[in-house]
């Protein structure tokens, strides 16, 4: 049986950016402009929450289940830097059960103080105890013991107020997965990993060899491998078989890379700790190292930041120099930054019609920003931490970091580990540059805009870089009754196709067009065609004019290892365009993109190209009866085509049809 269909996520709200720390950062729509790059958190760090009426399961009765719930948010308001707590504030005013829940016609109906908008029990914590909300909510099924793993706990936060601060979340707990004691061990596990979202953290990534086994995890991996991590393998039934190194390790327990990053969300500072009794100012016993990651220029010196890699800081022994594998410290570059602020070609806002430039700041000065505060300093006096950057594993921490709300890039080029002394209260500044990646090349075109768009080079075919989130722009001239394809392939900085980098979509306007967007005609998402890292437009032109093509990368991003190849597929017209019944009459059909290998058919006949140019084919007619006929090009390496409606003429007697 296939795990059941999700259908919560229209019930939770949607996150475009994420940013390693911070799961939502303040945009530059729809929150108050004060609060523009500013994480968004609780109030005060104050979590008051409510639990349901009913109990959570045969053995986890109200109380039981109210103090397990507890245990759980102590996870992490036992942080000793993390200006958070964590309140029950009574129960909900019903037994949520599935018959007070529905998901109908795409409709949810759920009981009103555990809406989005009820913001008087600010966080909501339902006890299902068979199962049936999760069915209601998940699909029929899913609230089965088998998909544990899965949906033992889920939800998240449905609510946030323009001042940057939650107002609302709601945890489902399913009581099928609380029917056994052998069961409370993950279900705690998943619990407080959704506590952690709801707090507002992003996932991580560190010691990812825990899960990858290469190389084999040692206990220090175990010690410091974050709750906050993205996926769990499949075959980790129950987690302790992969995460606890045989049961040394509590999996529910934040480690090191944890703590710190809820202790930069809600750090405790002198003018709180007074609220927080019992804990420690997070700067005075810790040490910071913060900057900007870069591409290098031709001599090596920072240009253009990079974004969406993970700086990665352990602590050092300076007595053996070992690296430690527990005291692990992680910061995703341009985590404040946005990672899809939308593009002209396909639009700036989302299927719900949300901009997408909600969440993630605009400010290029955090477009590579990371940020590694709290690091421990084991005996309290100065030490050494080495930093190295890393990629972003697209299968294990798919959504983590900007990049996350569409397809993980992998850096470019290298990091060499580097050393940083801190002692107690430092705030140290470093900016990382790596060493063999793409030296920002000029483009072969001027540059361009919606304004000025440069001229489609003669072959129909080139290459070209996104920079700076810029879209690149074109003109050709055009015909009407004619089809074409804009085929662009993504390539790495090498010039192999890569799905690792920029994502490409693709729009046509008339130069009449004052400049809307979305385009005319456009490709709403990138990659899409059965080739690898390959997006295509089809289009039909209804009438003669100038065309304005535009390609973009569909997170409105620009870097220099963004390159793509391009191609316009199209047969313009032909000469002559008479031929006669008895066929063999010399054809020429000059177009773009046009290559020997270009099929060719015209009255249902294939006919071979005699001669080719990039710009011109030549074949012979075919033999056929007196009629108007359609020409068909197709482009075999792209699924491309291009239709040339009514352009040739067979026959004495057929009056010739303007191409």
């Amino acid at each position: 049986m296939r795990a059941p269909t999700v259908l919560l996520a229209c019930l939770l709200l949607s996150r475009i950016v994420y940013a390693g720390g911070p799961a939502f950062v303040a945009g530059s729509s729809y929150f108050d402009p004060a609060t523009k790059e500013s994480p968004v958190v609780w109030a005060g760090g104050v979590m008051n929450y409510y639990t349901d009426q009913g109990s959570l399961s045969p053995i986890l009765s109200g109380g039981a289940a109210d103090s397990f719930v507890a245990n759980a948010f102590n996870q992490w308001t036992s942080t000793p830097t993390a200006a958070v707590s964590a309140v029950r504030r009574g129960q909900l005013t019903e037994d949520v059960t599935g018959a007070n829940i529905s998901f109908i016609s795409g409709q949810i109906n759920l009981p009103v103080d555990i809406q989005p908008s009820a913001t008087g029990t600010p966080i909501g914590i339902v006890y299902d105890y068979d199962g049936s909300v999760t069915d209601a909510l998940l699909g029929t099924g899913a609230g089965a013991s088998v998909y544990c793993s899965q949906n033992s706990v889920f939800g998240g936060i449905d609510n946030i107020d323009p001042s940057a601060v939650f107002l609302h979340a709601l945890i489902v707990i399913n009581g099928n997965c609380a029917s056994t004691s052998s069961q409370l061990p993950d279900l705690q596990y998943h619990l407080v990993r959704m506590i952690g979202r709801i707090l507002g953290l992003d996932w991580s990534q560190a010691n990812l060899n825990v899960i990858t086994r290469s190389p084999l995890p040692t206990a220090g991996d175990y010690a410091g491998f974050p709750v906050m991590h993205e996926n769990d393998p499949r075959a980790c039934v129950p987690v302790a078989i992969c995460y606890s190194n045989n049961w040394v390790v509590d999996p529910s327990q934040p480690k090191t890379d944890d703590q710190t990053a809820l202790s930069r969300l809600y750090p405790v500072t002198p003018q709180n700790i007074s609220n927080f009794p019992g804990k420690q100012i997070f700067g005075s016993g810790t040490a910071r190292i913060h900057g900007t990651l870069y591409f290098p220029d031709i001599w090596g010196a920072p240009t253009q930041p990079m974004q969406g890699a993970n700086v990665v800081a352990r602590w050092m022994d300076l007595t053996t120099g070992a690296v430690s594998r527990s005291l692990v410290v992680t910061s995703i570059s341009g985590f404040l930054y946005h990672g899809n602020a939308g593009n002209m070609v396909s639009g700036y806002t989302d299927a719900s019609g949300n901009r997408f430039d909600r969440f993630g700041s605009d400010d290029p000065a955090l477009q590579g920003y990371f940020d590694l505060a709290g690091l421990p300093l084991p005996g309290g006096t100065m030490t050494n931490y080495q930093l190295t950057v890393e990629p972003l594993d697209p299968l294990w921490s798919a959504t983590a970091g900007p990049y996350g709300s569409t397809h993980q890039v992998t850096p470019s080029g290298t990091f060499s580990p580097y050393q940083v002394t801190v002692a107690p209260g430092d705030d140290v500044q470093i900016d990382l540059v790596m060493t063999g990646s793409t030296v920002p090349q000029p483009q072969w075109y001027a540059a361009s805009s919606y304004a000025a768009p440069v001229q489609v080079p003669g072959s129909g075919v080139w290459r070209g870089t996104f920079s700076n989130g810029n879209t690149d722009f074109f003109q050709f001239p055009a015909q009407a009754n004619r089809t074409l394809s804009v085929i662009v392939d993504a390539l790495d900085e090498s010039g192999n196709v890569a799905l690792g980098k920029a994502l490409p979509v693709i729009g046509l306007w008339g130069m009449a067009n004052p400049g809307q967007s979305p385009a005319e005609a456009y490709t709403a998402y990138p990659l899409n065609t059965t080739n690898v890292a390959q997006t295509r437009l089809d289009a039909q032109v209804l009438q003669s004019t100038a065309l304005r093509l535009g390609i973009a990368d569909y997170r409105g991003d620009g870097r220099p290892d963004f390159v793509y190849n391009a191609k316009l597929f199209y047969g313009d017209r032909i000469a002559p365009s008479r031929a006669s019944v008895t066929g063999n009459d010399a054809i020429t059909l000059t177009g773009f993109g046009l290559q020997p290998i270009t099929s060719v058919q015209a009255a249902n006949q294939s006919l071979p190209v005699l001669a080719a140019s990039a710009a011109q084919l030549l074949f012979d007619s075919p033999p056929a009866p007196d009629g108007v006929y359609d020409i068909q090009l197709n482009d075999a390496k792209s699924s491309g085509s291009s239709l040339m409606m009514g352009v040739l003429t067979i026959g004495g007697d057929q009056p010739t049809r303007s191409d």
